[in-house]
């Protein structure tokens, strides 16, 4: 079963996957996808690590989240990846884009009975992106949230910290 949790940025949606997370059978596992290269981010980062709880196991994950989550399949019952922007702006700077992207649903098809949820930001709903590069990724990762989406038994949206249930 695939869940999907949606937002914009700072929306509470990783606190609410986290929750999920936390429900879900044990064993479970976080993937985390987002590296700080600056210090803003640095800090987020650290902030989050604040707020979980310290029995978590935590995975930090490069380009090669579906290799990641199939070398995981049976050793978790729960898996909580966050987040698919961060996962696909690592493809877009390695030029493995369309690769990963390919390989991850494959990856999802021949997925095998294990809860996973997803977190993603919901980038349509900010102003059209300046930049060509800009509106490329917006494009691709508005594409991958749909796609996913379909796969999704639950699909939710967080506004504000208050999650609103949509599929």
């Amino acid at each position: 079963m695939f869940s999907l949790v949606l937002g914009g940025n700072k929306s509470g949606k990783s606190d609410f996957a986290l929750e999920l997370l936390l429900k879900g059978k044990p064993p479970q596992l976080l993937v985390v996808t987002g590296k700080g290269f600056d210090f803003e981010f640095k800090k987020q980062i650290k902030e989050h690590r604040l707020r979980r709880e310290p029995g978590i196991l935590v995975h930090e994950i490069g380009c090669d989240l579906g290799a990641g989550l199939k070398a995981r399949e049976d050793d978790w019952a729960t898996i909580l990846v966050d987040s698919l922007d961060f996962w696909l702006f690592s493809l877009f700077e390695q030029g493995k884009l369309d690769e990963g992207i390919k390989d991850f649903f494959s990856l999802l098809k021949k997925w095998q009975g294990r809860e996973i949820i997803f977190v993603s930001s919901e980038i349509g709903l900010g102003p059209i992106p300046v930049s060509g590069q800009v509106r490329g990724f917006v494009r691709v990762l508005g594409e991958v949230n749909q796609n996913l989406a379909r796969l999704c038994s639950r699909v939710y949206f967080v506004l504000a910290g208050i999650a609103v249930r949509m599929k």
